[in-house]
């Protein structure tokens, strides 16, 4: 490959464009390593050089002259460092006058550079990207010892080319992932609103039907099939509103009106529409509060959702014959509700993952969308609470929450 293809090779120049650092502010570290180059090397000028396509840019100078330490680059006509970039290695010159390789850079005469030592700033790929080097005004017999402090430095100056590199990339993937989570969310909460309104159509629609139907077996086909529309737009329903309160969530924007409210009066509400449902199960039901009330700061609404999805999964994961408790305490400046069952427990490795959105332990098969300890945990974080779990295999499960006291 020629000098002119190896400094414009794609791959070359894609690694010059990912340190970002073209025409970039000057900076101190750069700053810092090209005047201890000058003063290890007694030179005059010494510089920190990106070799672009078409120029070459000084990232740090120091002791170069007006104009060009003011512009920041020079084309590569007047460049030495795109030769040491072309060869990968140390180019040591005493002597540039007539020399085989830069002999004819205008630099030599329009700026009276007569000797230049340059080091290949090296990417961990192996591409030669720039240079530190030093230059002086008279020819110059350069020392192994001058030699190995200049690519000592270089070292260091492509440490910190690394670093930004790698600042640079984690920040583009950081700013892809928002965008995609934006977009996520956008698109859900689109979803959502649009399906809202026909799916509670045909939830009214059948139910309408089932109302106004004559009674009798002739009907009854029938209204078995209006039943199971009817059962499936409420759970499409319940779905809707889980993902609404899903990006909610995610935006920032769930909607809570927290007023005084009785911690007491919300807990007995809770228990007197899940009770039924362990009946049902076979599972006894146990309420466990003070006497007296307990005034807290809270929305009402979104108390019961968070009882209702912690106890609802209470009952539905333990087996026959087992009790689900909600209890309720006081804790230092805050309300503390729990919701406890008998049932398997969850293992430890998956209780980290059991707020997140979309998954589900292994203990639960496939039920529902896994939204429901999601949305629990937005909705008391919203109250300004916490949430948390405690689980043993085969003793049982405790959900506890918190909501300030007024």
């Amino acid at each position: 490959m020629s000098d002119q293809n190896l400094v414009q090779d794609p791959e070359r120049l894609a690694r010059v464009r990912a340190t970002t650092l073209l025409d970039s502010p000057t900076e101190e570290a750069f700053d810092r390593l090209t005047r201890l180059a000058s003063k290890l090397l007694d030179a005059p000028v010494s510089t920190v050089t990106l070799v672009d396509a078409e120029r070459q840019f000084y990232l740090s100078c120091s002791g170069v002259p007006e104009p060009l330490a003011s512009a920041r680059q020079t084309p590569l006509e007047m460049s030495f460092c795109k030769h040491t970039v072309v060869l990968g290695r140390p180019l040591i010159i005493g002597d540039t006058r007539g020399h085989p390789i830069v002999g004819d850079n205008p630099a030599i005469e329009g700026l009276g550079v007569l000797a230049y030592a340059g080091i290949p700033l090296l990417t961990t790929d192996g591409h030669a990207i720039g240079t530190l080097c030093v230059m002086d005004f008279k020819v110059r017999d350069w020392t192994d010892d001058q030699v190995s402090s200049l690519t000592d430095l270089a070292a260091s100056v492509s440490t910190e080319i690394e670093l930004r590199m790698d600042i640079a990339e984690r920040t583009r993937v950081e700013e892809a992932l928002l965008q995609a989570v934006r977009m996520r969310d956008e698109v859900l909460g689109i979803v959502s609103h649009d399906l809202r309104n026909p799916v509670h159509t045909v939830g009214l629609s059948a139910g309408f039907l089932l109302d106004t139907l004559p009674d009798g077996p002739e009907q009854a086909p029938v209204r078995k099939q209006l039943s199971i529309i009817r059962r499936a737009s409420d759970q499409m329903d319940r779905l809707i509103r889980d993902l609404l309160d899903v990006a909610g969530i995610a935006s920032g924007h769930l909607s809570v009106e927290r007023r005084p409210h009785d911690a007491v009066s919300l807990l007995h509400a809770a228990c007197e529409t899940l009770q039924p449902l362990a009946h049902e199960r076979g599972l006894r039901f146990e309420l466990r509060a003070p006497p007296g009330p307990m005034p807290v700061l809270a929305d009402p609404d979104r108390v019961h959702q968070v009882l209702s999805n912690l106890a609802g999964n209470a009952i539905k994961f333990t087996p026959e014959g087992g009790a689900v408790t909600l209890a309720l305490d006081v804790d230092g400046r805050e309300a503390c509700f729990s919701v406890s069952d008998t049932g398997p427990g969850i293992p430890a490795d998956q209780l980290p993952h059991i707020f997140e959105q979309f998954w589900q332990a292994n203990r639960a098969g496939r039920h529902g969308a896994g939204l429901g300890l999601a949305i629990a945990k937005g909705i008391v974080e919203a109250h300004d609470g916490r949430i948390e779990v405690r689980s043993e295999l085969g003793a049982g499960t405790t959900f506890s929450f918190t909501v300030p006291l007024t």
